[in-house]
């Protein structure tokens, strides 16, 4: 199995245990994680953090006195994230797309109500996942086709062929495992394991408490383990 990224390496007593030995069976194979979208945040201190809202505030600034410039930049920052979190969502490339397109309108049409009072980064994903969604709510919920499910992993990962093709099946396996989830258990997932959002910033973007959050990934973790049994034990045969 991968190590654990840091964040999960320092337990705080028996409390945090069990999510985390969930966490760690299900996610460490994920092919996607900890790569183009690395959960593994670097941490800002709270002048950084000021800086920065500034520095977002003076953006969108730009964009409301009509830099189309400046909108291409918060276009260049999310546009992956935004489509991966809608396909996520959906489980359609073509609805993905659409929806990502609908994404970035809501956010031009929307930049004059930003204040700073959270990070642009924030407000983005909280806009995203409204959307995503009412998407869900205007659509019966359809398990994820096999067929679109991951980019192609086998060069990226490793030298050895049949350890990449058994990397990528678990990850379509985990693909397959979080469509069964519930949506309220799905987002905080996606939001954190495979965007790396924080607790807080995930609390912020769903608009729940952080002692939600984690209540969510635990019961989520439990389930995506059961879904993975013969998986994960696969897994931990190998190890031992």
């Amino acid at each position: 199995m991968n190590p654990l990224p840091p964040k999960y390496n320092k337990k705080d007593g028996a409390a945090a245990s069990e999510t985390e030995a969930q966490r760690a069976s299900v996610m460490s194979a994920y092919p996607e994680h900890g790569k183009s979208l690395p959960a593994q945040r670097p941490v800002k201190n709270e002048v950084a953090s000021r800086s920065l809202r500034l520095a977002d505030q003076e953006l969108v600034a730009k964009i409301v006195a009509g830099d189309k410039e400046a909108f291409a930049q918060i276009v260049d920052r999310f546009s992956v994230r935004i489509y991966r979190l809608a396909y996520r969502m959906c489980g359609s490339t073509m609805d993905a797309e659409d929806l990502t397109q609908e994404i970035f309108l809501a956010i031009y049409r929307s930049l004059q109500s930003f204040r700073g009072d959270s990070s642009l980064s924030t407000w983005v994903y909280r806009i995203a996942m409204n959307h995503c969604v009412d998407f869900q709510r205007r659509h019966r919920p359809q398990t994820l086709s096999l067929d679109e499910q991951l980019i192609v992993v086998t060069d990226r990962w490793c030298d050895n062929p049949q350890e990449a093709l058994h990397k990528e099946e678990l990850g379509r396996q985990i693909e397959e495992a979080l469509s069964h989830l519930a949506p309220h258990h799905r987002e905080v997932v996606i939001l954190h394991e495979l965007h790396g959002l924080t607790y807080t910033e995930v609390a912020k973007v769903l608009q729940i408490p952080v002692g939600t959050v984690k209540s969510r990934l635990s019961n989520a973790f439990r389930q995506l383990r059961e879904l993975l049994r013969d998986y994960v034990e696969d897994e931990e045969d190998e190890v031992s």
